[in-house]
């Protein structure tokens, strides 16, 4: 059965937890009296009340250990202490809760600003003589890209069509290492091609990176992964 006693830790806890000492928006002695005969609903908002002022809890605890539930008797496997046990179960959890919807109200919203950014490359395939059909271009400073998930902004050549566009990274074998899609867009007179590009699997080392819009040859540039 229990027993006043066993609910005194608690008691102390939340009769601490929540100083007022202004009494800043109590509700009168009248509705807490309601609160502890329970004459108002589980539902009713002046309850939440009572997790933030522990003076108010203490009060209606009071009320209650007084005899306001004393007309009520429970049956001998709870006793006569159920209420109590009751009422600090119920603010018990409301702190919890409130505590719990503050911290997440005052989390910053993910953002893309927030998350981690990828790095970004550009590369300049502008001033690169293309070669088309199965012959390479060839530049004694090719450009280079990390082994890591990137941002890359390739700027083809002049007169580069817009549009959907093939890409494909051939090792010294000419075998495609990775492949993707993307879309090709003029902007300030230049075509670009915005893509991600997930080189962390590839090995370090010289490749060529090919490209291909419909129903044009490839079109094949020097490339260092680093």
């Amino acid at each position: 059965m229990a027993h006043e006693d066993d609910f005194k830790p608690i008691e102390d806890m939340l009769g601490h937890a929540n100083p007022n000492p202004d009494r800043a928006g109590c509700p009168s002695e009248t509705v807490l009296r309601e609160l502890a005969l329970r004459k108002r609903a589980i539902g009713d908002p002046l309850y939440s009340h009572l997790s933030r002022c522990s003076p108010c809890l203490v009060q209606i605890l009071e009320i209650q250990k007084a005899g306001g539930f004393q007309a009520q008797r429970a049956t001998p496997m709870y006793g006569r202490w159920w209420p109590v046990a009751a009422m600090l179960c119920l603010v018990a959890a409301s702190i919890w809760y409130f505590t719990w919807v503050k911290m997440k109200k005052s989390e910053p919203p993910i953002t893309a600003k927030s998350q981690i950014a990828l790095p970004s490359t550009v590369l300049d395939l502008r001033r690169f003589v293309v070669a088309r059909g199965d012959e390479t271009s060839t530049t004694p400073l090719p450009p280079e890209l990390s082994r890591a998930k990137q941002n890359v902004v390739l700027q083809l050549p002049v007169a580069s069509a817009e549009g959907e566009y093939s890409l494909r990274l051939l090792d010294a074998d000419l075998k495609p290492q990775m492949s993707a899609n993307a879309k090709a867009k003029l902007e300030n007179g230049i075509t670009n091609i915005a893509t991600v590009l997930d080189l962390s699997g590839v090995a370090a080392g010289k490749y060529t990176l090919a490209l291909k819009r419909e129903p044009e040859d490839w079109r094949y540039f020097p490339l260092t992964i680093r």
